[in-house]
């Protein structure tokens, strides 16, 4: 850190400017196209306070994809400390990962953006690691209710339908449609799902 950034002593909630001024101008107009000057701007403070917090945009992204991650990871964790069937914890990580998601509609849709859209230029990022990891934790919450007795021992095929109906709801938020799948729509249709997978 230089001299100069040592002696900055931004106002509060500068940090909090950038990163909502970042998120808002990516999605607007990609990473690559959105400028360090931009996103001071918008969240009314100077360069050298964006250098402080971030060291750059490259950091400040990564900040925004690690915040998501460190929320969802959070979600995990509780889904498998808790003391209740399979099916209410699939349920209950559903929905808690589904009420995150509305919660941060913005970066869920920087982060598809990201994945599914061209190439942004944007800071190398593991994305695959959310995908992976919600799929390894499904397999382990329907693997336990199988080894339970709870679940039909074919159940674990089932995972892939719970992974299909979590993001198909999740996917309908960031449409423009008026009519969505919405939470508890969700639910109904995972206790339909399970009830088939159920012993």
């Amino acid at each position: 850190m230089t001299s100069a950034t040592r002696k900055i002593e931004p106002e509060p909630g500068a940090r909090e400017r950038l990163l909502t001024a970042a998120l808002t101008l990516f999605n607007e107009k990609g990473y690559a196209a959105a400028s360090v000057r931009e996103i001071v701007e918008a969240a009314g403070v100077t360069k050298p306070v964006l250098y402080y917090y971030f060291g750059n945009k490259e950091g400040i992204y990564l900040e925004l994809m690690q915040n998501s991650y460190g929320t969802f990871e959070s979600l995990a964790a509780r889904s498998v400390s808790v003391e209740a069937s399979a099916q209410e914890r699939i349920l209950q990580f559903c929905s808690d990962l589904f009420d995150a998601s509305l919660e941060r509609l913005p970066e869920v849709r920087l982060i598809y953006a990201i994945y599914f859209g061209p190439p942004q230029g944007a800071p190398q990022f593991d994305l695959e690691a959310y995908f992976i990891r919600m799929m390894e934790l499904i397999h382990r919450l329907v693997s336990a209710g199988v080894a339970s007795g709870e679940l039909r021992e074919n159940s674990v095929d089932g995972a892939r339908a719970v992974i299909a109906i979590l993001t198909s709801a999740i996917n309908e938020q960031l449409s423009g449609r008026e009519s969505k799948l919405d939470r508890d729509g969700m639910v109904r249709l995972l206790r339909l799902l399970m009830r088939g997978m159920a012993k």
